[in-house]
């Protein structure tokens, strides 16, 4: 990537924070379609100034797992070593991907990055019927121009909308006056989790905001019921031999990503580098990663547990931003993972840390993924970033919503039954 697209890039990530502080402050009214216009547009343009950045993931694990599938084999265990450690869900839109690609003759970096930005634009909805008539429109607006979302689904082409997707659609269904709403929520909160683990930080919000264990139950067992399902039809689905099933599984089970690239680890990265052929083997990395995985689940619990009274919307937004905090593995696309539920329960400090998350990321993505940084300047700009996540982290913790610990209304409630049709307290809670 040339300089003059990187800067390019950097001016519409400052349009995007521009338009979302305005928004903010000028408390603008958009309907739903003028929010899906600017998302749509932010990310195509995004899109046509770095279509040719590669992130090695989207360029190689996700491509050869479409592949692996339209081969019928199983794409954890014919990929690299933490090549793919996740059920089969978003391997079968990868396998449809790379058929597009072979169909059409277009390049596998801008057909991959279709999904990612129409999962998107789907987010953009679900957050708009999340806030409500009366501020649904400048939300959805909101999100639509909160840069990370723009470079996640533009540049990375992550998995990350398509999860947010499925957990917000968890939400809203526990809100609707659908008669299997718990059952509902459990099978898409499932799907989130199948498509990548990471959405089971939702799951806590989720319960919280059900109103009795047998409830809880109903949610979590028709969740797990998804997951074993996919599990169990893998043999069939791609080929996975039933005696390698439990490789599978620990494999999915025994992910952890390796420390260094952020926050508390970075600093040691700074002083032990990796580069990508010890990544994989490092025993320090390994060690990182592992340690900081059980630390990161212990500060994250503790911080719901904090938060317990909060919205439920308040309290995922919470134990998303936590894991930021504490983690000592991360990738720019975890920054992701927030984005809609704090756009839905705002402090007056997000629009400026989305700016600096913004920023960050386009250094990331654009200047280092780009190729931008000339190679005789070594390693330091690497170290420099990643180093540098400290200041987002001390920002995160500044914009965590300190004072909504408690719902000044009372919270959602899903009765265990209801007669169709029946309007309950839960359904005319609107957060």
């Amino acid at each position: 990537m040339t300089l003059t697209l990187a800067a390019l890039a950097l001016m519409l990530v400052l349009l995007a924070s521009a338009l979302l502080v305005l928004s903010w402050r000028r408390e603008w009214r958009p309907t739903l379609t003028d929010a899906l216009l600017v998302a749509l547009g932010l990310r195509i343009a995004m899109f046509i100034i770095a279509k040719d950045v590669a992130p090695y993931d989207l360029f190689n694990d996700f491509r050869i797992a479409g592949e692996n599938v339209l081969n019928h084999l199983d794409p954890t265990l014919n990929s690299r070593e933490r090549g793919w450690s996740y059920l089969p869900t978003y391997a079968f839109l990868l396998a449809g991907m790379v058929a597009t690609g072979e169909f059409t003759g277009l390049p596998w970096l801008w057909v991959s990055r279709m999904l990612p930005i129409g999962f998107d634009l789907g987010v953009v909805v679900l957050v708009y019927l999340l806030a409500g008539k009366e501020k649904g429109g400048l939300r959805a607006f909101q999100y639509a121009c909160t840069p990370i979302a723009i470079l996640v689904s533009s540049v990375h082409g992550q998995m990350e909308p398509l999860c947010l997707l499925l957990a917000l659609g968890a939400f809203l269904a526990i809100r609707s006056k659908l008669t299997p709403r718990v059952v509902l929520a459990g099978v898409l909160i499932g799907l989130a989790i199948s498509v990548k683990t990471w959405p089971v930080i939702f799951l806590p919000a989720l319960l919280i905001a059900l109103p009795s264990w047998r409830a809880r139950l109903r949610l979590l067992l028709s969740s797990a019921a998804v997951g074993l399902v996919l599990l169990l039809t893998m043999p069939l689905t791609v080929g996975t031999p039933f005696r390698e099933l439990p490789t599978v599984v620990a494999a999915m089970v025994g992910y952890s990503p390796a420390g260094g690239t952020w926050g508390w680890s970075s600093v040691v990265f700074a002083f032990f580098p990796y580069t990508y052929e010890s990544f994989e083997t490092s025993t320090l990395w390994a060690v990182l990663g592992r340690v900081g995985s059980i630390g990161t689940l212990l500060l994250v619990a503790v911080a719901i547990w904090w938060w317990r009274r909060a919205s439920p919307i308040v309290i995922a937004g919470v134990a998303a931003s936590t894991f930021q905090v504490v983690t000592a593995g991360h990738g720019a696309q975890y920054l992701l993972w927030a984005a809609p539920f704090t756009t839905l329960s705002p402090t007056r400090r997000i629009p400026m840390l989305q700016v600096a998350i913004g920023l960050w990321a386009w250094w990331g993505y654009i200047v280092q993924l780009g190729g931008v940084v000339p190679v005789s300047w070594g390693a330091w700009p690497y170290y420099a970033w990643s180093i540098s996540s400290l200041i987002l982290i001390g920002l995160i913790v500044w914009a965590l919503p300190w004072d909504q610990r408690v719902d000044p209304s009372s919270r959602a409630r899903v009765p265990d039954a209801e007669p169709a049709g029946e309007s309950t307290e839960a359904a005319t809670s609107a957060r």
